[in-house]
C-alpha cells in the first residue's frame, strides 16, 4: 500500500514515498540528511552587563546614604530597599559594610574603572614628555577623586572607630594612596627630591585636606586646583 507510513527500526525510519520509493534517514537527522543543526553558542554578555549595572547601582545608592546618615545611619537593609535589591545580594556582592562603603567612595569618586591604582594609571603620566602637563594632568585627576569623596571622611573615621574591619580597608585604601604618590613623584621631578616629598604630596592630596580648606576657610575647588598644583611643584622642585 503507497502513502506515508513511516516505521522506526532502531535508528533508522523507512518511508514509502508516494512514487513507490524508499529512503532511509537515520533519527534525529536534518531534512537535508545530516548532521542535526548546531546550537548557537549562548552570548552572555548581556546578562554580565546587566549585573555590573545592578552592582553599580547599589554602589552609588550607597555612596548618597552614607554621605547623608553617616556610618551608623545607613544600614545594608536600607541601601537593599533603595536600591530594590535583596540584603543577601548587597552582602553576597560587597560582602559587608566597609566592603559596600569602599565601592560607595569608589564609584564617586573614580567612577566605572573600579580603583584609584586603575583610574591612575589610565593617566598614562609616562606617555606624556612634558613633566608641567604630567602635572596639570594629575591636579584634574586629584580633584576629580578628592573633592566627592569628601563627603565620606566623617564616615570613615565613624567606622573606623567601630569597626575592626573597617579600620582594615581603611588602612588598605592609605597604602594604596601612598603607593600612587610613590609612583608619582618619580614621574614629576626631574633629578633628585628630598626623602619626605612623597609624604608632602601625600598630605597634600588627601581628601581631608580639602575638606579643611573647603569647609573650614572657604576654599572654592579652583582655588584648591590653583594651590595643589602649586604645593606639588614646589615639593618635587619642578619650575613653573
Amino acid at each position: 500500500m503507497r502513502g506515508a507510513q513511516v516505521e522506526v527500526a532502531g535508528a533508522t525510519s523507512t518511508e514509502v514515498h508516494p512514487g513507490g520509493t524508499f529512503a532511509s534517514t537515520p533519527v534525529g537527522a536534518g531534512v537535508d540528511g545530516g548532521r542535526p543543526p548546531r546550537r548557537r553558542a549562548y552570548d552572555a554578555s548581556g546578562r554580565r552587563a546587566a549585573a555590573e549595572r545592578r552592582r553599580v547601582r547599589v554602589a552609588v545608592t550607597a555612596a548618597g546614604l552614607f554621605a547623608e546618615c553617616g556610618w551608623r545611619g545607613t544600614t545594608l537593609a536600607a541601601v537593599a530597599r533603595e536600591a530594590e535589591v535583596s540584603p543577601e545580594y548587597v552582602t553576597k556582592t560587597f560582602g559587608g559594610k566597609p566592603g559596600l562603603l569602599m565601592a560607595s567612595m569608589r564609584s564617586a569618586s573614580f567612577g566605572t574603572s573600579g580603583s584609584l591604582h586603575e583610574s591612575f594609571t589610565a593617566l598614562q603620566l609616562g606617555a606624556e614628555p612634558d613633566r608641567g602637563v604630567r602635572l596639570d594632568r594629575f591636579v584634574d585627576f586629584a580633584c576629580d577623586a578628592v573633592v566627592p569623596m569628601a563627603p565620606f571622611v566623617p564616615v570613615l573615621a565613624q567606622g573606623a572607630d567601630e569597626d575592626e574591619r573597617m579600620r582594615t580597608v581603611l588602612q588598605a585604601a592609605r597604602d594604596g594612596h601612598v603607593e600612587t604618590i610613590r609612583a608619582l613623584v618619580p614621574l614629576l621631578a626631574s633629578g633628585p627630591v628630598h626623602p619626605d616629598t612623597v609624604d608632602e604630596v601625600v598630605v597634600l592630596t588627601r581628601a581631608e585636606t580639602y575638606l579643611t580648606l573647603a569647609e573650614e576657610r572657604g576654599w572654592s575647588v579652583a582655588r584648591y586646583a590653583a594651590w595643589l598644583r602649586r604645593s606639588i611643584a614646589r615639593a618635587v622642585g619642578l619650575t613653573a
